[in-house]
């Protein structure tokens, strides 16, 4: 099938999968708590839309499984400064104030290194780098690579608005520079696992922050040390920034600036249509 074509059914399928999750959820946490439950029918529920996906558009599969550490090194530290406008975020919870900041640190305290680094897996990692990156992206940069990661990168970002209603804006600027610092490495390295794992240690790491006190000065030392790979491997750098200059064009820009205003104008659309049907 045309890639535009399996881009619009798995985009409008992605919305749907609201119908069908909540008895799916109800169902697992008879044997499990509610959030593992969650976040794996979602996990599950996305890898079942990656197959389809792949079924519908084999070309879609343009994945390598090799794991490129230079790379990743670089990849991490640009993650790592489209972070710094939500840094503020970080300064909330480690002087929580409010009720729901209070129990979200309660809840980070008490768990455990092993559940903190699988939900992150399950919850972000897995499911978000699928959909946004070998889904979307994928199927996008079939047919214009700038236009897709213009698209998906500031849909990756606006998108945590629907989840997180109360978001600030500065948070969402980091969410859309952490999807171009993904989606860039997805389309360089063509390896899910290097994005994926760029991901999961960019949000593990805050939250490890907050959670081992004593611990905070060794990962903040950690974390700017990161800083230093782009510089340090100026080469790997130098290529990235080459592969961007190769794919950049006018009209994909415009292309990428158009989907990514239409997408959420979308997932707005339906969300008034349904608030107005429960309202009836």
């Amino acid at each position: 099938m045309n890639p535009l074509a399996v881009f619009v059914l798995a985009f409008f399928l992605w919305l749907s999968k609201g119908l069908y999750l909540r008895p799916l959820v109800e169902r697992l946490s008879r044997v499990t708590n509610e959030l593992v439950a969650y976040w794996s029918v979602v996990s599950g529920v996305d890898v079942l839309l990656a197959v389809l996906v792949t079924l519908l558009c084999p070309n879609v599969y343009f994945v390598r499984w090799n794991f490129p550490v230079k790379v990743f090194l670089v990849l991490f530290a640009f993650s790592v400064l489209s972070f710094l406008p939500a840094v503020s975020e970080l300064k909330r919870f480690l002087n929580p104030k409010t009720k729901e900041d209070i129990e979200a640190v309660k809840l980070l305290k008490t768990a455990t290194f092993a559940q903190l680094a699988f939900i992150q897996v399950i919850s972000a990692a897995l499911p978000e780098e699928l959909v946004f990156r070998y889904v979307f992206l994928g199927l996008l940069s079939l047919w214009n690579p700038f236009a897709g990661l213009v698209a998906i990168s500031g849909f990756f970002g606006i998108s945590h608005r629907f989840s997180h209603p109360n978001r600030k804006w500065n948070v969402l600027l980091s969410n859309t520079l952490a999807g171009l610092v993904f989606g860039l490495g997805y389309l360089y390295t063509k390896s899910l696992i290097v994005v994926m794992a760029v991901h999961w240690l960019g949000n593990l790491i805050p939250e490890l922050y907050v959670k081992y006190e004593r611990a905070r000065k060794a990962i903040a030392v950690a974390v700017a040390l990161s800083l230093l790979s782009p510089v340090v491997l100026w080469d790997q750098t130098a290529r990235l920034i080459a592969y961007l200059r190769d794919i950049f064009s006018l009209s994909g820009l415009l292309w990428g600036i158009a989907i990514g205003v239409a997408m959420p104008g979308v997932v707005y659309a339906r969300t008034k249509a349904l608030k107005g049907r429960g309202g009836r």
